[in-house]
């Protein structure tokens, strides 16, 4: 058997739950229009920034990039690699080249040496 006076501390105990749980809607609910006032002004934020962003691209000059001219090097193994070499086999022939034109060079620039003449 339930008393009278135990039932009423009950009843109290569950009124001040209540009355807890109820402040602790009230916060819960300023947090949410909180959070959604900044959502809102975030989103709003990003929408100009993509704006600002799409204005300053549109502004910026664009750069033109020079064409690189090719080395003899690069011209030598391309043509190489088009008639059907190897990148190993190009390379290897434009060291061939290479040599074989350095040979030349150094020949062409030798002095004539005058032996017999005075």
């Amino acid at each position: 058997m339930i008393t009278e006076s135990a039932l009423k501390r009950e009843v109290e105990r569950l009124e001040r739950s209540l009355t807890q749980m109820s402040g602790y809607l009230k916060e819960i609910r300023s947090e949410l229009k909180s959070t959604t006032k900044n959502t809102g002004q975030m989103i709003e934020m990003q929408k100009q920034l993509i704006a600002s962003m799409k204005t300053m691209k549109a502004a910026a000059p664009r750069q033109v990039r020079k064409p690189r001219k090719l080395t003899e090097m690069n011209i030598f193994v391309r043509d190489q690699i088009r008639s059907g070499k190897s990148f190993a086999e190009a390379i290897k022939a434009w060291k061939e080249y290479k040599a074989s034109k350095a040979v030349q060079e150094k020949a062409e620039t030798k002095p004539v040496s005058g032996s017999g003449e005075t």
